[in-house]
């Protein structure tokens, strides 16, 4: 699978999360902690689900714990360690962005059109319930995900 267009994506995204400079979001918003603890998050999901597609399972893709609140603090504090979690976050989200890159490219042709249901809330918001392929899951990372937070990430900058 080409991984041409994630490669990309993740450097423009993470170029952003490591400038910082992040100020308190509109109430109801996420933090740009949470919100970059929500990217490494749907990044191990969705390569979990592009693993086992590669191994002959049928998984489902479902991105609502890397929504749950608790979640998300779990893997702040984890990394934060006390301290200002961002540099924790920006790296787990490296490591994540390797995750993704590396199963992607073992992914076969055959793999990449594998159907897969997904479900994808936003907010409050059913944005997806459908079956996709894995290819365009795992790609939908670049398309969708990563730019939809870079955009929340600026505003935060503007604060």
């Amino acid at each position: 699978m080409d991984t041409s267009a994630l490669t990309a994506a993740y450097a423009d995204y993470l170029s952003l999360a490591e400038a910082g400079g992040f100020g308190e979001p509109e109430p109801g918003e996420w933090t740009a902690a949470e919100q970059i603890a929500h990217v490494a998050l749907a990044d191990a999901s969705i390569a979990a689900v592009a693993l086992a597609v590669a191994s002959g399972q049928r998984p489902v893709y479902d991105n609502r714990a890397s929504l749950d609140h608790w979640n998300l603090h779990r893997l702040i504090d984890e990394v934060g360690a006390g301290s200002d979690p961002l540099n924790g976050l920006v790296e787990r989200v490296r490591q994540t962005s390797r995750t993704v890159l590396s199963v992607a490219s073992l992914l076969s042709d055959a793999d990449a059109l594998v159907p897969v249901r997904v479900l994808i809330i936003s907010g409050h918001d059913l944005i997806v319930d459908d079956v996709w392929t894995t290819g365009d899951l795992v790609n939908g990372i670049a398309r969708v995900h990563l730019p939809r937070h870079a955009e929340q990430l600026g505003r935060l900058r503007s604060v």
